[in-house]
């Protein structure tokens, strides 16, 4: 009982992080987000470790990534930006580690039909927004293709198996794959105040959906090996 309140507690503490951050970010409180920004990924890391029985750790290096990431991000300085690409590259990666280690099965033929319009996507709004010449350029490239490689496992497995574990994937990645388009979009093309608060939702969501599949997927590890 005081363990599921302890963990009610936490939960609600990060989504009332994401609730201030959005006030902050549409507000321009500047401050503020430098504060509730950097907490975020923290907060989940600590629910997942109070969550968790398995305690994986290369989920824990994936926040790590993230954080470091969102940290660069947030920075004004432009190697700050290209540090920031390098680090979510590594997120990614990690990520899809992650998930080929808990999915339970890979289908080759849908995943190869499900990612070449993710490709396309990607490809035309790089086009779009940078520049080859671009120091960002070459680890923007490298991000289209490892969140289009989680996006097809994520989309061909939720097609093929619509259980609990690819839901939380499917819903984790598409909030991602939108949250790529804002960022790109905001950073290099056109910017509106209403895209912040809007990141800082999809952002937090988007990891917490991801923080479920993490927990499912664990979850039915255990059942597999747990003798019957």
């Amino acid at each position: 009982m005081i363990q599921d309140k302890l963990q009610f507690l936490i939960t609600r503490i990060f989504f009332g992080i994401t609730v201030l951050l959005a006030l902050s970010e549409f507000f321009e409180w500047t401050d503020a987000v430098y504060i509730l920004k950097p907490l975020l990924l923290p907060t989940l890391m600590l629910l997942y470790l109070y969550k968790s029985k398995q305690k994986n750790r290369l989920y824990i290096v994936c926040l790590l990534f993230g954080l470091l990431s969102n940290i660069s991000f947030m920075l004004t300085d432009k190697n700050a930006v290209l540090y920031g690409f390098i680090a979510f590259m590594c997120y990614r990666i990690f990520c899809i580690l992650l998930v080929w280690k808990l999915i339970a099965k890979f289908y080759l033929l849908p995943f190869t039909i499900a990612i070449m319009p993710c490709l396309f996507i990607f490809s035309s709004l790089l086009n779009l927004t940078l520049s080859p010449d671009a120091p960002e350029f070459y680890p923007g490239v490298a991000n289209a293709l490892l969140i289009s490689i989680l996006s097809g496992i994520a989309l061909s497995n939720y097609v093929m198996d619509d259980n609990k574990i690819n839901s939380w994937l499917a819903i984790s990645t598409l909030l991602f794959v939108v949250l790529v388009f804002l960022f790109m979009i905001q950073k290099y093309y056109i910017s509106n105040v209403v895209f912040k608060p809007i990141s800082a939702i999809i952002f937090a969501f988007g990891h917490f959906t991801f923080y479920k599949f993490v927990i499912e997927g664990e979850k039915i590890k255990t059942h597999q090996i747990t003798p019957q």
